[in-house]
């Protein structure tokens, strides 16, 4: 197929199962809000929403596999991302550490504008002392 094979069918492969999952969901809620029918099992074994879910995953998965277009999207996604130059744990940690640290400042010089405010419209505005 392509030189990302092994990615490209776990993409599908997750796509496939979240699309099943809404699948399912929503077979689900329409038989609940049938007036008389419940989300009976199929041969007692499973939810007749499951099965909808699972086929539609299949179905799904089976659609992607076949469109030439998505599985090339998909290779050039995959092979851009080999090309990024992702940062190390120490320069994330480093990175991380910068965030919450400008944040605390951020939000503590808020809170003081917050309260100085606070402290003005009370003593001009509603004149207590």
């Amino acid at each position: 197929m392509t030189t990302h094979t092994r990615y490209i069918y776990v993409v599908f492969l997750v796509t496939a199962a979240l699309m099943g999952w809404a699948l399912a969901s929503a077979a689900e809620a329409v038989l609940l809000n049938m007036d008389g029918v419940e989300d009976f099992a199929v041969a007692g074994l499973l939810p007749l929403s499951t099965i909808i879910g699972g086929v539609g995953a299949i179905v799904s998965m089976f659609a992607l596999l076949k469109n030439v277009r998505a599985v090339t999207y998909t290779n050039e996604v995959i092979g851009e991302l080999v090309k990024v130059t992702w940062p190390t744990r120490e320069e994330t940690t480093n990175n991380s550490i910068v965030v919450i640290v400008v944040t605390v400042i951020f939000s503590g010089s808020l809170a003081i504008y917050d309260w100085v405010w606070a402290q003005v419209t009370e003593r001009f505005l509603f004149g207590l002392s």
